[in-house]
């Protein structure tokens, strides 16, 4: 007897031992209301601190984990992101019951480097980049409604305020050694068309509910295309490419130099705060920016 109980037990023992084995699947963390989610995110950053520049490996790590997300392997994310403090969780958004895999700094005091969330219910289409979070109140709202009506899309949000940072460094706009760049030129060499998502006080541009320009070009068919699916919605739509839109034709956008150099498919889509604001608003603008590109 005493020796089958001591079987027992040491079977146990070796059951409940890790088997060095690792997941093939990341970890779950459930349900969640994405757009809840992700305004508490923006609106805990500060204008004064929370960004730590990141060093080429760190970036490395985080673009060669979404990259192997978007090659449908998932489960080879982690160990990578790991390595960098980062994880990958599968989700569940309330709000259109689909699957995303998220993408987030794990460090107890946030490096500021951005989120990205992953819906994998489509091959990758669109990209959806949020530079100004918080500082341009509410774009990163209409990231997430946008987000919830492409399925197929990647939504990158910056970690942090712009203002962060001395000389810039965290205007994610203006800098080329970030996660958010490196995850802009992943997109970009994958010929996933990119909607960079940017607000301006109503003062600035009066007459317009949009500002839409292709950057340093100003225009490209994506941008004109853009343009006239916005204005066919009833929206007043600033076009620099016709008439200019002082301060907010994307000119010094890095994100959008890098896409003109390589004859990709971005727009910069500046939105009055009056459209941001309302929810209906911003829900009639991200539904014409969710159409696919060639889709009439």
């Amino acid at each position: 007897m005493t020796i089958v109980v001591a079987i027992v037990v040491a079977g146990l023992v070796l059951y409940l031992l890790p088997t060095g084995k690792k997941d093939d699947k990341p970890d779950t963390a459930g349900k969640t209301d994405l757009l809840s989610d992700v305004q508490r995110f923006s609106q805990g950053m500060s204008a004064e601190t929370g960004y730590t520049r990141p060093t080429q490996a760190e970036r490395t790590a985080v673009s060669n984990g979404v990259q192997r997300v978007l090659d449908n392997a998932a489960g080879q994310a982690g160990d990578v992101l790991a390595a960098v403090g980062y994880t990958i969780r599968e989700r569940v958004d309330t709000a259109t019951n689909r699957t995303f895999y998220e993408i987030s700094d794990n460090a107890v005091d946030s490096r500021g480097w951005g989120r990205i969330m992953i819906d994998t219910s489509e091959s990758a289409r669109l990209g959806i980049e949020v530079p100004h979070p918080k500082a341009d109140q509410d774009s990163e709202s209409l990231g997430v409604e946008l987000f919830r009506k492409a399925p197929g899309s990647v939504l990158v949000v910056a970690g942090a305020h712009r203002r962060a940072a001395e000389n810039r460094v965290a205007d994610m706009a203006h800098t080329t050694s970030s996660v958010f760049e490196d995850l802009h030129e992943l997109l970009v060499r994958r010929r996933i068309p990119v909607v960079q998502l940017h607000g301006f006080q109503n003062e600035t541009a009066p007459d317009s509910d949009v500002v839409v320009s292709a950057g340093p070009p100003l225009k490209n068919q994506f941008a004109q295309q853009t343009a006239q699916r916005l204005e066919s919605a009833g929206l007043s739509v600033c076009k620099p490419w016709v008439t200019g839109c002082p301060g907010l034709e994307a000119t010094t956008n890095v994100q959008a130099r890098y896409s003109d150099e390589q004859k990709a498919d971005f727009v910069h889509v500046e939105v009055s705060r009056d459209i941001r604001d309302s929810p209906s608003a911003r829900d009639q603008v991200a539904s014409v920016l969710a159409v696919r590109k060639g889709d009439r």
